[in-house]
């Protein structure tokens, strides 16, 4: 039986007359296939990194922010128009931005995340990333990172105090009112300049880990009620988050809600929308 020529050429040349061609014939195909193996070894090794880290951090971020360069008064009618947009899974409205945090002469300056639980957890599943406690945004309570928790030396059970900057505006007006305000008006403005001061005690009733170090160590959860009186927003709000039902596509989402209102700003990973407060909705 005569071979093909090529597999002729692979037998003459795997089995040549002097040892010595074997050898190194042996050890080529041979370090062909480790490297081979190798490559294909730490490609699926990185490959399940990167899908891991995209997941952690994924799961703990909307897929759209929609956010104010003031803050959302219009909020619920902006809200309704996203819920009705193709894609949209669920939206949560959200208070976000940056506190004191005072336990035991401990003090750090992290994120708060005011939320409502029930809305929240349609876009994010908070709950599985409790580690110690529960998701109890009851009353006057807070959720920290498991890091933050580890640098204030806090456990689920622990009161800490919350000062935030986002009232300054208030204190000033409560001390013009101060300077003119005589006899009752007076002690109204003193209660009222009180009110303004005095911090936020929050009860930890939970403690979260994402197992993403800027999360853990930047974020405590608050009511969302609690993040609008530190920030004397009353009913206004910072944003929206929005889950939608492809998190890798939610650029064409985007450019839907966008039609909602004008002004526009993007972010890698977590699109962000910029809706302005002047815009008027279609």
């Amino acid at each position: 039986m005569k071979l093909p020529f090529s597999a002729f050429l692979a037998l003459r040349y795997l089995k040549p007359k002097r040892t010595f061609l074997s050898i190194i014939t042996l050890i080529s195909v041979l370090g062909v296939m480790l490297g081979v193996t190798v490559l294909i070894l730490v490609i699926s090794v990185m490959t399940g990194f990167d899908r891991e880290l995209r997941q952690k951090v994924i799961d703990f971020d909307a897929h759209i922010l929609v956010s104010s360069e003031d803050v959302l008064r219009d909020w619920r009618a902006l809200k309704t128009k996203i819920d009705n947009t193709p894609g949209v899974v669920a939206t949560a409205p959200y208070i976000q931005g940056p506190v004191i945090v005072e336990f035991q002469n401990q003090r750090l300056a992290p994120l708060i995340r005011g939320i409502d639980p029930a809305q929240e957890e349609k876009v994010i599943p908070l709950r599985k990333f409790i580690k110690y406690g529960k998701l109890d945004l009851e009353g006057e309570s807070a959720v920290l990172g498991i890091e933050l928790a580890r640098k204030l030396q806090a456990r689920v059970g622990d009161k800490i105090t919350v000062y935030s900057p986002g009232n300054l505006g208030q204190i000033l007006d409560s001390i013009k009112k101060l300077e003119n305000a005589k006899g009752e008006e007076e002690k109204n403005a003193i209660d009222e300049l009180r009110d303004v001061i005095l911090p936020k005690e929050l009860t930890v009733t939970g403690i979260f880990e994402t197992g993403h170090y800027l999360h853990d160590s930047e974020f405590l959860l608050v009511p969302i009620y609690v993040g609008q009186e530190l920030y004397g927003l009353g009913d206004a709000l910072h944003g929206i988050t929005v889950k939608t039902d492809d998190p890798y596509g939610a650029e064409r989402i985007k450019q839907a809600i966008q039609q909602f209102y004008r002004g526009r700003r993007g972010l890698r990973d977590h699109e962000h929308v910029d809706h302005r407060d002047r815009a008027k909705a279609t």
